[in-house]
C-alpha cells in the first residue's frame, strides 16, 4: 500500500508522520506491528451496557481501524501490510485475527499490545509461524502454542515500542481535525476510515519522490 518514513526532518509540517524514537533500535526490532484506534463520525449518540449490563453509558458512534504495519530495516520505513476496519467498541482480537487471515505476515516477529490477547489471535498465529511480542493478560495457563510462544519468548526492550503505529494513527488524526470524520453512517464512516489509511499512505509516499527542478524548501 503505501510507506511511512521513520526518520526525523527538521521542519517538517504537522500532518507528516511522526519519527520512531530516536535512540538506537534493537538489531532484533519486529518486522510487523499491529494496533487500532477509533474514529468519531456525525451520529447519534448510542447507549452502550458494561460490566455485564451493570453500567450504561452514552457514546458516540466511531469507526475502529486496525492497521498491520511491516517495517523495512533496510530503508528505515514502515509501512501498511493491510488493515481492516469494524464498528467502534469492536474487539481488537476479532480485528487482529481477521487482518491476520487476509494478510499474513511474512515471518519474523509481531509486536501488539495486551489487548490483542485473544483466542482469534493466537488461532491464527498457530499457524502463520510468527513469532509473538504480545503481553498475556492474566495469570491462567498459557495452551495454545502460540501463547506458549509468546510467554517463552518474552523481550521487553522488543515491547517497549508498541506505540510505533501511533505515529500513523496521529498524522491521520491531525488531518481529520482530531480524528473527526465528517460521515453520518456506520459503513460509510468504516469505509472512510480505510481510506485515511490508504490516502495517508500515498501522501508519505509522494514525499519521498525527488523534489521538481527548481524547487527550494522553504526552512
Amino acid at each position: 500500500m503505501a510507506l511511512q518514513r521513520v526518520e526525523a526532518r527538521k521542519g517538517r509540517s504537522r500532518d507528516v508522520p511522526r519519527p520512531l524514537p530516536r535512540e538506537p533500535l534493537p538489531g532484533r526490532f519486529p518486522p510487523h506491528l499491529m494496533d487500532t484506534t477509533g474514529l468519531a463520525y456525525r451520529s447519534k449518540d448510542r447507549l452502550l451496557r458494561f460490566r455485564r449490563g451493570k453500567e450504561v453509558r452514552r457514546v458516540r458512534g466511531h469507526a475502529r481501524l486496525l492497521a498491520l504495519m511491516r517495517w523495512d530495516r533496510e530503508r528505515r520505513l514502515l509501512w501498511p501490510w493491510g488493515g481492516v476496519v469494524g464498528e467502534g467498541y469492536a474487539p481488537d482480537p476479532r480485528l487482529g485475527g481477521e487482518v491476520l487471515r487476509r494478510f499474513p505476515p511474512s515471518g519474523g516477529w509481531l509486536l501488539a499490545d495486551a489487548g490483542f490477547d485473544g483466542k482469534e489471535v493466537w488461532g491464527v498465529l498457530g499457524e502463520a509461524g510468527v513469532r509473538p511480542v504480545i503481553r498475556l493478560r492474566g495469570g491462567g495457563e498459557a495452551r495454545e502454542e502460540a501463547r506458549v510462544r509468546a510467554r517463552e519468548g518474552w523481550d521487553p526492550e522488543v515491547y517497549r515500542f508498541r506505540g510505533v503505529v501511533e505515529g500513523v494513527f496521529g498524522g491521520m488524526k491531525t488531518r481529520l481535525g482530531g480524528g473527526y470524520l465528517w460521515e453520518r453512517k456506520p459503513w460509510t464512516a468504516m469505509a472512510r476510515a480505510l481510506l485515511e489509511l490508504i490516502a495517508y499512505g500515498l501522501r508519505v509516499l509522494l514525499s519521498l519522490l525527488p523534489p521538481p527542478p527548481g524547487y527550494k524548501a522553504i526552512y
